[in-house]
């Protein structure tokens, strides 16, 4: 099986069809990722095609050094971003509704958008790519440009936040 670089290597060579597996791979994370900034169906898959026409317009500006995915999901989250300022609306983070923390009764049940929700938007994405899009430490670092040291130090304090919020939404101690 190739690899994504090699895939998009042969793409950058005139191989469409590379291109189309490429396509393949991606779009289901890719619409879920857009959906968790935007919050609507139908602007997630059009943000998603427009992030993959993006990649393929700037092919040349490809680093083969770097992974395709991350350069892939940073282009897409900028056009999320780019779409959120231009709508002046507000991200919403998407994902289960609600999360057991004791068992698996109702009562021990956490709206986890709601909590979400109550974080800035920095917490809310940080999160968001490490624990709902399952992006490593490195890939996030490299998706919003800021050093490793400050992905880590920022989840830290953003599941100390989230933490907080939970324990004032449901009175926990």
């Amino acid at each position: 099986m190739e690899s994504d670089n090699e895939l998009f290597l042969n793409t950058i060579n005139g191989d469409m069809k590379s291109f189309d597996k490429l396509v393949d791979r991606y779009m289901k994370k890719a619409y879920f990722f857009a959906y968790g900034y935007v919050g609507d169906k139908e602007a997630a898959r059009d943000l998603s095609q427009d992030a993959f026409v993006k990649v393929y317009k700037e092919r040349s500006r490809f680093n083969p050094d770097y992974n395709f995915g991350t350069w892939f999901f940073t282009v897409l989250r900028n056009t999320c971003l780019n779409y959120i300022k231009r709508r002046n609306i507000h991200p919403f983070v998407s994902m289960n509704n609600t999360y057991s923390y004791k068992g698996n009764n109702e009562d021990d049940k956490i709206d986890m958008a709601k909590a979400l929700h109550m974080l800035n938007e920095r917490d809310k994405e940080l999160l968001t790519l490490k624990y709902f899009d399952g992006f490593s430490y490195e890939e996030i670092s490299q998706i919003l440009g800021i050093p490793m040291g400050s992905v880590m130090s920022g989840l830290f304090y953003a599941k100390k936040r989230m933490k907080e919020v939970i324990e004032r939404l449901y009175n926990e101690p």
